[in-house]
């Protein structure tokens, strides 16, 4: 379970982005972790000037490419406005140019503004606040403890009798109790607040005055001077007065050191009130004499080493009570310096009787006569044993996966180094390992988040157990393990390690009340036979692991010159579908759908192509999928919405019969927050009535957030806009939520269609498909409709609709537009076909 921030007050989050698409994106991913979160949106300079003016946030996250400035200007700003506050910057260049200006400018995190990262927001963001809120205890904790010293460094180094502190509009603001005493206070109610000129005779009065104006500027003084106490008696008081400067802000107090020059018992009284102020204090406390002998330690002292308060520590040097280390430290940096300078602090140990060391932050004071000889030293010593605690949680989490408790990709890299290092003075091999879960994402959109990480946490438990102690592995992130095979001397050891740990999957994960069964995909990279680098080795690792992914999973691939070339054409192809809208070399092909009961086409899917100039067709096989995973898509589909509706009018316009055209909408554009308003603007643009166009939408995508999807589709069937469920049987199909949504027709899938004349499955499946649509009032497309067998079935059952090769592939508008003018149709006991 990952761990959460609490808070009495929501989180508040600003988020300057101006594309609301990736908006969304960063808002899901972050409301999954932080529900409560409350997140804003800036999408122009005076909005964002407006907001970081009002402060009162928690974390900033901007895009670095904006349209009014850049994340590197909105960075600063911030800065400057809000030092405190954690800023995450999104970056799509990966220019490591970019990273250094952000980091110097005071960035927090950098997360890759691509679909595989957005995952990595939460955890990010997760270890920004508490790391902000850690450092927030531990600066409050640092400037306590600085305050708590000084006051105690004073009180020690004056060796008080009567100790007040007069403040800058001469009102009496602290006294201790022998100095109470001496003015014969009853308690502090009596004087705090008030001048005491009115206790001194009044030939002192002046005088006391001129000396505190004189102090309060910044010198020392003292004056003898003869008062009347609150009762009566008068006594004779010598004062010593110094400049007390406030470290919280600045002012200067007066405080001063008064003796009872009258009676010398009650100096003993005021000797006697410093002990019980000390002892009463929470921090070790000790004074020794030059040659280290103990001459005294506070009550607290006492109790930190586990000694009686009535022992007799008379016969002990102060090296008795720390380690070996800290008692070498003390004397050859500590004394030296704080002879040299008066003063020394850092960190150090006390070692109590029961052996368990004590980390304190400690100061040691040389106190001297007036030859300047060393009369004797005093010590505070603070125990930081929780503060080194939390910094070692910090630490922790700076280097492990929070969620599972495994190294992450920092630490995962360091180690991949040093096996590499130790690899190269053995002549040894070294195998970096990239697993990926195959289906997690399945398991955990149906379960729910929290059921995703107990399973991600019992598979690192079991991984851990399934690998040799000289063995890493880590968690990169999401379902993503990495490992670190070390001192391997031929690669038959490598598999046989990978084999084991695949074969460690085949036994179920039972969490809670599920069984579930997982398989995992595995690249393997190997030093240095395919790299000689950390980077260059988890680089080829990846490479390998989309090879695995590829071959349908549950498998392990090494890597291959061959994957990175194919790796390498994957990505020229990336580059050029991102050029091919604007250079006009995506089509649209139209598939006709025929009414089976008149033959009649009454309907077209439009299917998108790609001619690229040099590569000729590409496969919506290909590009499709590589469009989803960039992004493109979303810019693609509308062109594609846009498209469709502009042809089908001009249709009409041109005198053909007016039938509704289908667009498959990617799960993408479905997520769109204004997919209505977008295809409402389309609709109005290119004047086509809505119940003209049809939207295809897979069950996957509406089984991700079912009450979202019902929403969703509920605006768009409240335009008249009509709703089909394309490749339905392939992925959730049930009733539970296919009751819930407005649908109009079902398309039934061609892997059905295929074999549903000699396949008795596919013949039932196929039936029920159609019985059930037609009891929920809705209709069935038949999809890849071939033969006539297939043909003869469907029509048999009552399927309302079919498209396939039995009558047309896709054709170009053309084609459709000579099809539709001449009334072209199905003649049942013939085959029409449009080549």
């Amino acid at each position: 379970m990952d761990m959460k921030i609490t808070r009495q007050t929501p989180l508040k989050c600003l988020l300057v982005d101006d594309n609301p698409d990736d908006r969304a994106l960063a808002s899901r991913a972050l409301a999954r972790e932080f529900p409560d979160m409350q997140t804003e949106f800036v999408t122009d300079m005076d909005g964002f000037k407006q907001r970081i003016e009002a402060g009162n946030l928690d974390l900033v996250i901007t895009d670095y490419q904006l349209r009014w400035t850049d994340g590197l200007n909105v960075l600063r700003m911030i800065k400057e406005a809000l030092p405190e506050c954690p800023v995450v910057m999104f970056t799509g260049t990966g220019s490591e140019e970019i990273a250094v200006e952000a980091m110097r400018a005071g960035l927090d995190e950098y997360v890759l503004k691509a679909p595989g990262h957005y995952v990595l927001l939460p955890t990010r963001v997760h270890s920004l606040l508490a790391r902000a809120e850690q450092r927030r205890l531990l600066e409050a904790a640092e400037k306590a403890l600085r305050e708590s010293e000084s006051r105690l460094r004073t009180i020690i180094d004056t060796e008080p009798e009567c100790v007040k502190i007069i403040g800058s509009d001469h009102r009496l603001q602290f006294m201790n109790a022998s100095g109470l005493a001496m003015i014969e206070a009853d308690s502090g109610e009596q004087v705090l607040g008030k001048k005491l000129l009115e206790i001194l005779l009044p030939e002192y009065r002046l005088a006391f005055q001129n000396l505190t104006r004189s102090v309060l500027a910044g010198n020392k003084g003292s004056l003898e001077y003869e008062i009347t106490g609150l009762k009566g008696h008068r006594r004779w008081l010598e004062t010593h007065a110094v400049p007390l400067v406030s470290e919280m802000d600045g002012s200067t107090s007066l405080l001063s050191i008064t003796r009872d020059i009258t009676e010398r018992k009650l100096a003993e009284s005021g000797r006697a009130q410093l002990t019980a102020i000390i002892n009463s204090a929470i921090d070790f406390i000790g004074i020794c004499g030059q040659d280290g002998t103990v001459t005294f330690v506070n009550r607290a002292g006492r109790n930190m080493l586990g000694i009686d308060l009535n022992e007799d520590l008379s016969t002990t040097r102060m090296q008795d009570y720390l380690p070996a280390w800290a008692a070498e430290q003390l004397y050859s940096h500590g004394i030296p310096t704080a002879i040299q300078e008066g003063m020394w602090r850092g960190e150090s140990a006390l070692c109590p009787r029961d052996g368990k060391e004590i980390p304190v932050s400690a100061v040691i004071v040389a106190h001297k006569l007036a030859d300047d000889s060393v009369d004797f030293f005093s010590t505070i010593m603070r125990d930081i044993s929780e503060r080194r605690h939390h910094e070692e949680q910090l630490q922790h989490l700076a280097t492990h996966d929070s969620l599972t408790g495994l190294p992450n990709r920092a630490l995962y890299s360091d180690r991949l180094e040093v096996a590499i290092l130790e690899a190269q003075r053995n002549q040894r091999l070294v195998a970096a390992m990239h697993l990926n879960l195959d289906r997690f994402k399945t398991i955990n959109d149906t379960l729910g988040h929290e059921m995703g990480n107990a399973l991600l946490q019992a598979v690192a438990e079991r991984l851990e157990n399934n690998i040799r102690e000289v063995d890493t592995i880590a968690r990169l992130g999401s379902d993503e393990f990495a490992l670190v095979f070390t001192d391997i001397a031929q690669l038959d050891e490598v598999s046989e390690l990978t084999q084991e740990i695949l074969h460690s999957f085949k036994k179920p994960f039972r969490i809670g009340e599920h069984e579930l069964f997982l398989t995992a995909s595995v690249g393997i990279a190997v030093y240095p036979l395919d790299d000689l680098t950390p980077d260059g080795l988890l680089k080829n690792a990846a490479i390998a692991l989309n090879r695995s992914k590829d071959t349908g999973g549950n498998s392990y691939q090494f890597y291959t010159a061959e994957m990175n070339a194919k790796a390498l054409q994957h990505l020229l192809l990336d580059n050029a579908l991102h050029h091919a809208l604007e250079r006009d070399e995506l089509q649209l092909y139209y598939q006709p759908q025929v009414d089976f009961q008149t033959g009649k086409v009454c309907g077209m899917e439009a299917l998108l192509r790609w001619k690229h100039p040099e590569l000729g067709m590409i496969s919506p096989a290909e590009f499709i999928p590589l469009a989803e995973k960039t992004g493109l898509i979303v810019p693609i589909g509308e062109w594609v919405l846009r498209t469709a509706c502009t042809q089908n009018k001009a249709w009409q316009m041109a005198g053909l019969p007016a039938l509704p055209v289908a667009v498959n909408l990617s799960g993408r554009q479905f997520a769109q927050l204004n997919l209505a308003q977008t295809i409402t603007r389309i609709l109005t643009q290119t004047g086509l009535s809505p119940d003209l166009l049809e939207l295809e939408i897979t069950e996957g995508t509406l089984i991700q957030n079912i009450q979202d999807s019902i929403a969703i589709l509920h605006e768009l069937n409240s335009l008249g806009i009509a709703i089909s469920i394309d490749d339905f049987g392939t992925g959730y199909s049930s009733l539970s939520y296919l009751k819930r949504f407005p649908i109009n027709a079902i398309k039934i899938d061609q892997s059905f269609v295929r074999d549903i004349y000699t396949d008795p499955n596919d013949a039932a499946i196929v039936s029920a498909i159609i019985a059930m649509a037609r009891s929920l009032g809705m209709k069935t497309i038949a999809e890849g409709v071939e033969t006539n067998e297939q043909l003869s079935f469907l029509r048999s059952h009552q399927c309302d609709l079919m498209q396939g090769y039995y009558f047309s592939k896709p054709v170009t508008a053309e084609i459709i537009s000579q099809m539709l003018s001449e009334n072209w149709s199905l003649s049942f006991g013939e085959k029409a076909v449009v080549s």
